[in-house]
């Protein structure tokens, strides 16, 4: 009787496990496993990728001038062979150096080409995290890659020269993953080792590596054996000694002394939050905030750690249940990739400390996939009804992503608009003003009124008052405009300097002329005849 009473108990189990019903009554993500995309999906997440990143193929800003940072050692070296020397190795990312080099050397190189990669790779990325997602067995796998591809805060990263590294790190980083998680032979185990070696020697980010594949595997084990964990060692290894090498004293970025480190990363988390799932505040340089040290306010520091602790308080309450370990792999994943980003300090194109997107794209497939397959996991649940309500929840949620990412896009294809939105969130700063003049001038763009260059052009003086060209510009715009008396105040201004081509001597001396200042006039003209003397008598 005992020996029957458990075998019918066995199999009431075995039955509870089959069946489609959970004790709540919602279907089980494992016995409804989700059906895989198509030829034609992969085709329409690759086009609406390059469809809605396209205008910023048409943007002429290039490795600009204004730029004072060095985005990446491709700027400072001369030869190939540099970015691969043991050294560089150490440092920086040889095989993203190595397409710099490749791509000038391309019959039709230029911005545009360099662009063009950009997206490319990006559209790559977001295959691979469908890849992930399915070897997963997630609802919303497609739905989180095509919000991963279209998400507005990868523009920086694809739009911003220099920033390459970030999609060919992530690149190795999701091709390791997906090798590692897939059901296949000792081959596609021996193809992710290799692959988690080059991606720990690319990008920092890697060497998180061995923490989400034993997360992954926790997801899909209900109960935990070390013996299950046992591939993962060799990563583990791969990652303490590549991190050794490459990131001793090198992981945490120094900081300005007045800024607390808390106060730095607190500011980071809670901006990378905020562009993960409500990015709305779209620009490519984002002010720092200093003097919060002691704030705790969540924009700041304590809270925006703080704010995690009830998701694991509910993982650990339901830690047999499939969703609560989904959740544990999303969020502790999400952070596990943002450290890196944390850490680093952003700079504007003036070297002042700004908090930038493009830390946060190798934690951005995380993002995404952890609320868009908690979403689609949830309505599933509610069977034909639940589908229903998602996809018409998720079209509508796609058609306004594809509109703000687009026209973001949009906002950065004309360097004169690119340029006057900077100057105006930067206002302490003339270095986008200086670009804002140069841009309208070349394109002779009518974004940018005669008012509005005058009004830049003294911001500028007022901030960098040795700005001789601009000031040049500046009296031949009050002139033009008939303000006489400031016209002739800048050239005054002008005439201190030594050395001035004989034009521009000529301009100040008719200004002077007009407005009864023979003296000044006379002594101006003066300086053009001993230049011009000068030049005669010189060999």
């Amino acid at each position: 009787m005992a020996t029957q009473s458990t075998t019918t108990q066995s199999a009431e189990e075995a039955q509870d496990i089959r069946s489609p019903k959970n004790s709540g009554g919602h279907v089980d993500n494992q016995s409804k496993a989700p059906r895989p995309v198509g030829i034609v999906a992969y085709l329409l997440l690759i086009a609406l990728t390059l469809g809605v990143f396209s205008p910023i193929l048409r943007s002429n800003l290039s490795w600009t001038e204004y730029d004072t940072i060095d985005r990446t050692p491709y700027q400072s070296m001369e030869r190939l062979s540099e970015a691969w020397s043991v050294a560089n190795i150490k440092k920086y990312d040889p095989i993203t150096t190595t397409s710099y080099f490749l791509e000038a050397h391309l019959p039709k190189s230029g911005i545009s080409l360099h662009r063009l990669i950009n997206i490319i790779l990006h559209a790559s990325a977001a295959l691979l995290l469908l890849k992930i997602l399915q070897c997963l067995k997630l609802f919303g796998a497609y739905a989180a890659s095509l919000t991963f591809a279209l998400h507005p805060a990868a523009v920086q990263t694809l739009f911003w020269p220099g920033y390459r590294g970030e999609l060919v790190g992530l690149i190795f980083i999701l091709a390791c993953l997906f090798f590692a998680l897939r059901k296949g032979s000792t081959v596609s185990y021996v193809i992710a080792l290799v692959l988690g070696l080059v991606s720990a020697l690319l990008h920092p980010a890697a060497l998180a590596l061995p923490a989400l594949m034993a997360l992954a595997l926790f997801f899909r084990n209900k109960s935990f054996h070390l013996h299950h964990y046992n591939k993962v060692l060799p990563f583990a290894c791969i990652a303490l000694f590549v991190g050794t090498w490459t990131q001793g004293g090198q992981f945490m970025k120094p900081y300005p002394e007045d800024l607390n480190l808390l106060t730095k990363a607190g500011q980071h988390l809670y901006f990378y939050l905020k562009q993960s799932f409500f990015p709305v505040d779209l620009q490519l340089f984002h002010p720092f905030s200093y003097g919060q040290d002691h704030n705790i306010g969540v924009a700041n520091n304590l809270l925006s750690f703080l704010i995690f602790i009830p998701f694991y308080v509910l993982v650990g309450f339901n830690l047999q249940k499939q969703w609560a370990r989904g959740l544990l792999l999303g969020v502790t994943g999400f952070l596990l990739l943002l450290v890196y980003g944390i850490l680093q300090n952003g700079a504007f194109i003036d070297g002042s400390l700004a908090k930038e997107e493009h830390g946060l794209y190798v934690a951005l497939p995380a993002a995404t996939g952890l609320v868009l397959c908690s979403l689609a996991g949830f309505f599933e649940r509610k069977e034909l009804f639940g589908t229903i309500i998602w996809r018409i929840s998720f079209t509508l949620f796609l058609g306004f992503q594809l509109l703000l990412t687009a026209n973001y896009c949009y906002a950065l294809s004309d360097s004169t608009r690119m340029w006057k939105v900077v100057s105006g969130q930067w206002e302490d700063s003339w270095l986008p003003k200086a670009a804002l003049v140069d841009s309208a001038q070349s394109s002779e763009s009518d974004l940018v009124t005669k008012t509005e260059m005058i009004n830049t052009l003294e911001a500028i003086l007022e901030l960098n008052p040795d700005g001789h060209r601009e000031r040049i510009l500046l009296a031949r715009l009050y002139l033009d405009d008939g303000q006489k008396t400031n016209a002739l105040g800048e050239y005054r201004q002008i005439l201190r300097k030594p050395e001035l081509e004989n034009h521009i001597l000529e301009e100040a001396a008719n200004l002077m002329d007009k407005m009864g200042l023979s003296r000044e006039a006379n002594n101006a003209r003066e300086r053009i005849n001993t230049t011009n003397t000068t030049q005669t008598s010189t060999p």
